[in-house]
């Protein structure tokens, strides 16, 4: 009986089997015809990813080196094509036949449901509904929230020792926070500094996007039972109910508002556009709450602290920045949303921090329907995982030279102009707009290196970020210092 039960087995596994591949004899026609790695039967590569989650990139590069800018991978039953020519890329994301998120996304539903971040039948409509908040008056709007919580952020600065390093991530990450709370979350200071667990969310944010990141790339965790035996369900759970708790609180806070008064359109967060809409339920208001207050407030830290980072150890660059700001906006300030955008220099360093720290180290889609590349050569199927190996793309030597060297001259309008424009996609094709303002921070204090920015340590966990921090000095600017008690 156990040798019938084996062969049956055995038997029932070669058939399903060779069913998936007669399924799916078109996709394996195609991708028979693209260059990448010998895959085993079921396993495909899956173990040529056995490593450090960090490494995913590194391997990424090794196989572009071998197999060139449009190669294939499968993990198990699943294709995916990577593709780092620019031109190509414009055209995939540009087309409706590679619209919809790829199965990387669905990792993140646990933790933020289905939406706008992570895809599914209701994200557009919950895009919509929020677009608003957006434009260009609510932003206008917001510009005095944002420099007061940045004059805030040089108050903290002030009282640091000058002489000591400190990574500037850990205050940044407050006043984004702040910032964030008071504009698209519409609570009020008081509420904001007083949210259940907000504390605790702020540093488990980035370990809960490397336990995220970590079961994207390690197959082996895709299987239950070693999830839960390497203790990663429970610090999913931890994190789940840690989301659920704080993004309940924000919700509450706000409906509890909204009955007293309404806010103007033009003032309208996206916490109580959602609430008014009546198109969600309450899970999908907080799930959405989470999705764009992380990906707002985190991501806006990560890259005003990059900039930060980069001028205390570029000091011709802060000084270009510091004297355009006197220029532009004055020596009285605040900042306005049309003076940032006149401040050309300040735009380099943060182009070039979004170079040098991809907000998203690769993105992916799915393929809806079949579409061709290269004048028609390479075809790929419908089911296809594309991957755009969007950090890999902002180091490739053909477009960026010296590429893991910190040279905001890459962004003057000459050098714009001898590169393709599509080599640089921090948000995808999407516009590069920042929500938040921490430039009024160069005007009190003068900044300082602390140690190098040669060979600077990357974390990859979703996004890319230093994994030894953002490390700086920093004084008081003189003749300034008593503008901030």
């Amino acid at each position: 009986m156990l040798w019938l039960t084996i062969t049956l087995i055995i038997t029932a596994g070669f058939l399903g089997w060779q069913y998936w591949r007669w399924r799916h004899r078109r996709m394996l026609e195609l991708a028979a015809r693209l260059p990448g790695p010998p895959a085993l039967p079921i396993l495909g590569n899956a173990l040529s990813f056995m490593f450090n989650p960090g490494e995913f990139l590194n391997k990424v590069d090794v196989f572009m080196e071998t197999y060139g800018e449009v190669f294939r991978f499968w993990l198990g039953p699943e294709l995916n094509i990577v593709v780092k020519n620019p031109t190509d890329i414009r055209a995939l994301l540009s087309s409706n036949k590679v619209n919809q998120k790829g199965p990387l996304y669905e990792f993140l539903v646990p933790f933020i449901g289905y939406g706008i971040l992570s895809g599914g039948p209701i994200w557009r409509s919950h895009r919509k509904i929020v677009t608003p908040s957006y434009n260009k008056k609510c932003v206008d709007n917001f510009s005095p929230i944002f420099n007061r919580e940045a004059e805030e952020l040089a108050r903290v600065i002030c009282k640091k020792d000058p002489k000591r390093s400190f990574d500037i991530y850990k205050d940044v990450v407050r006043c984004t926070t702040q910032s964030v709370n008071q504009t698209l979350m519409g609570l009020s200071k008081e509420d904001s500094q007083n949210l259940y667990r907000m504390d605790e969310m702020l540093w488990a944010t980035q370990k809960m996007y490397g336990l995220i990141f970590e079961k994207m790339t390690k197959w082996w965790l895709h299987i239950p039972i070693i999830y839960w035996l390497l203790g990663k369900k429970k610090q999913q759970d931890y994190y789940v109910k840690l989301i659920d708790e704080l993004m309940a609180d924000i919700v509450r806070r706000r409906r509890k508002a909204l009955e007293v008064s309404v806010p103007g359109e033009e003032y309208m967060g996206i916490v109580d556009r959602y609430i008014l809409s009546g198109e969600l339920t309450e899970k999908e208001i907080q799930s959405e709450t989470m999705t764009l207050f992380t990906t707002s407030q985190e991501a806006a830290a990560k890259m005003a602290s990059g900039v930060i980072m980069f001028l205390a150890h570029l000091p011709d660059w802060q000084d270009k920045v510091y004297k355009e700001m006197m220029e532009v906006v004055g020596a009285d300030g605040p900042v306005t949303n049309e003076q940032l955008k006149q401040l050309e220099y300040l735009d380099m360093v943060y182009k070039e921090t979004l170079r040098y720290f991809s907000i998203a180290a690769l993105i992916q889609r799915t393929v809806v329907e079949e579409i061709t590349i290269q004048d028609g050569s390479i075809t790929l199927p419908v089911g296809t995982s594309l991957v755009i190996p969007i950090h890999n793309l902002h180091r490739d030597p053909r477009f960026w030279e010296d590429p893991h060297r910190v040279m905001p001259e890459r962004f003057l309008p000459e050098n714009v102009k001898k590169r393709d424009p599509n080599a640089f996609v921090p948000f995808s094709l999407g516009p590069m707009d920042c929500l938040g303002n921490c430039s009024i921070f160069i005007y009190f204090m003068k900044l300082e290196p602390a140690g190098t920015l040669d060979n600077i340590k990357l974390n990859v966990a979703i996004s890319v970020s230093c994994a030894n921090g953002y490390n700086i000095k920093a004084r008081p600017r003189n003749g300034r210092i008593n503008e901030l008690s």
